[in-house]
């Protein structure tokens, strides 16, 4: 099983999925971490188009005829979760709808959120979605 974890700086789990610099993807067998690796955030829309904070708020829109995550989810295929603090409903709907389960926690270690998902203690945030 492979778990994803949004970061922005390959220690702490980190808001808003869609504007992370990259994405810790754990390997796990038998209950145990056997390998982690990096992959850099080069796939979500807010990314590719470098959007500013406040220009971000102007242009993104969340609803019909917004933004595919389809670059998202295919780079996370392999994945069967994604932890994360923060993201949209759209994006969050998206994963569920590709067999990708969001785990939305407060946990701020990336390594301590996923010991605790694997011993089953990691702490849940209710689904909120985004709010602009």
């Amino acid at each position: 099983m492979k778990i994803a974890v949004a970061s922005n700086n390959q220690v702490k789990v980190s808001g808003h999925l869609g504007r992370v610099k990259s994405f810790l993807i754990y390997e796990i067998e038998n209950s145990q971490i056997i390998k982690k690796e990096v992959r850099p955030n080069t796939f979500t829309h807010h990314v590719q188009h470098n959007h500013q904070h406040e220009e971000m708020h102007q242009e993104h829109v969340h609803g019909e005829g917004a933004h595919s995550h389809a670059e998202l989810i295919d780079a996370l295929k392999d994945c069967s979760h994604i932890i994360f603090q923060s993201g949209g409903w759209r994006v969050i709907e998206d994963l569920k709808a590709n067999n990708i389960t969001p785990v939305l926690t407060d946990e701020v270690e990336a390594d301590v959120a996923v010991e605790k998902f694997i011993n089953g203690t990691l702490l849940q945030k209710e689904e909120s979605g985004c709010v602009h």
